[in-house]
């Protein structure tokens, strides 16, 4: 087996990073393609990933960026219900206020799980798009 050349390998670990592979597990393979030492390979990796890491943000976006949404929109939906119980609440008897304050505090945790996942959503989007324009 030849060994690899340098742009080979380049294009190997840009393939493989933007993959979410280990770094350990592609340092392996650049050191059974090219015969470079652990070390070397190493440096190698670390060398690529820092000058191509707008390309490699690119390929992984879309992924992050469907992540982000389904969180975001899943926390909208949380919050959405939630409100809605309080808005609900609010407009009882006492008697119905009552018999569901034992639900309340389901609700009152699905109402922090829900704002949880928007503001994560929303941050995992602005930092995927973010990645992708920054230099």
């Amino acid at each position: 087996m030849n060994p690899m050349n340098t742009e080979e390998l380049t294009t190997l670990i840009v393939k493989e990073l933007s993959k979410h592979r280990d770094r350990k597990d592609i340092t392996r393979v650049v050191c059974e393609q090219s015969y470079l030492d652990w070390n070397d390979a190493e440096k190698l990796v670390a060398e690529v990933a820092e000058k191509n890491k707008r390309t490699i943000a690119a390929r992984q976006s879309p992924f992050l960026l469907a992540v982000s949404i389904v969180i975001l929109l899943a926390g909208i939906g949380l919050l959405g219900y939630s409100i809605r119980f309080f808005f609900i609440f609010s407009q009882e008897s006492a008697v119905m206020k009552i018999l569901s304050l034992r639900s309340g505090y389901y609700v009152i945790g699905e109402l922090v799980t829900g704002i949880g996942m928007t503001g994560g959503g929303l941050f995992g989007a602005w930092k995927t798009v973010a990645s992708v324009f920054s230099d």
